[in-house]
């Protein structure tokens, strides 16, 4: 059999890539050609290696899944067996209770716990497709931790998993417009209507609030030009009753004087009067 090294050593952990790591040997130029022995079943390594090169587990007939399992758990493809079913509905006693697995993703830097069954819950998506058990599509790169790692706005994908949760949107303080294109990303149609949904809703919200803006201005712009008119009058009233006051001011000083004159005439009679005695 011939490959590649890369395809060897794909997954660093195990058992297969640790035997051609650097570590162990060097490869060089004129190793290119060498033949290296692997105590392995030659057919069920050919399935081994058809899995490393495209993810796919291709089981012919007549095929003992018991034998495979061996190889692919001595060979340390631990990845390999959890994909291999065992029954003839095609799950294995492990994948049984696979859904209620506990995973943990890094998406843009941000871990996320969650189960299986809650990224598959959209069984159309998918993102259910890369998490369901013995999936053709295998889920985002894992790091030696165990951790899926995902390349996605962690915020948005926040909005992602809480609609997967409890089948509500809960946006948050996140715009729609960020969270649509990460859930066309994972292909969630449903979602994606719900979105699409609230932006219309907040849109005619929008529409009726400036509505009521324009009107509010149009009728405080009558209201002043109302107060601009009654200002005017009050204004012209004011100027009038000045004028009025005036003359009364004026009548008051000739009475003033008239009376004073009064005085005079009235302290000259008396004293007349009183030189007449």
């Amino acid at each position: 059999m011939e490959t590649k090294l890369e395809t060897l050593t794909k997954y660093p952990e195990s058992g297969l890539a640790k035997m051609f790591q650097e570590d162990n040997f060097s490869m060089q130029e004129e190793d290119a050609n060498k033949t290296f022995y692997i105590d392995s079943d030659p057919e069920y390594f050919k399935l081994v290696l058809t899995w490393l090169r495209y993810g796919v587990i291709s089981i012919p007939e007549g095929c003992d899944k018991k034998v495979l399992t061996a190889v692919a758990s001595d060979l340390g493809l631990d990845n390999m067996v959890n994909q291999i079913p065992m029954t003839d509905d095609g799950q294995s006693s492990k994948d049984k209770g696979a859904m209620t697995d506990w995973l943990k993703l890094n998406v843009g830097g941000t871990i996320f716990e969650t189960s299986r069954s809650t990224l598959t819950s959209d069984s159309c998506s998918i993102l259910s497709r890369m998490f369901e058990p013995n999936s053709n599509l295998p889920p985002a790169t894992t790091s030696t931790d165990g951790v899926y790692q995902i390349d996605a706005c962690p915020r948005s994908f926040e909005v992602v998993l809480n609609y997967l949760r409890y089948k509500n949107l809960i946006l948050g303080d996140v715009k729609v417009d960020d969270v649509l294109p990460v859930t066309d990303y994972f292909g969630l149609s449903e979602l994606r209507e719900l979105l699409e949904s609230h932006r219309d809703k907040e849109n005619e919200e929008k529409g009726r609030l400036i509505c009521v803006i324009e009107d509010s201005v149009e009728k405080l712009d009558e209201v002043l030009q109302q107060v601009e008119c009654e200002l005017t009058n009050i204004n012209e009233k004011l100027e009038t009753f000045n004028t009025e006051m005036s003359s009364v001011a004026s009548g008051m000083d000739d009475i003033w004087r008239l009376k004073c004159e009064m005085a005079n005439i009235s302290e000259i009679l008396s004293k007349g009067f009183k030189n007449l005695t």
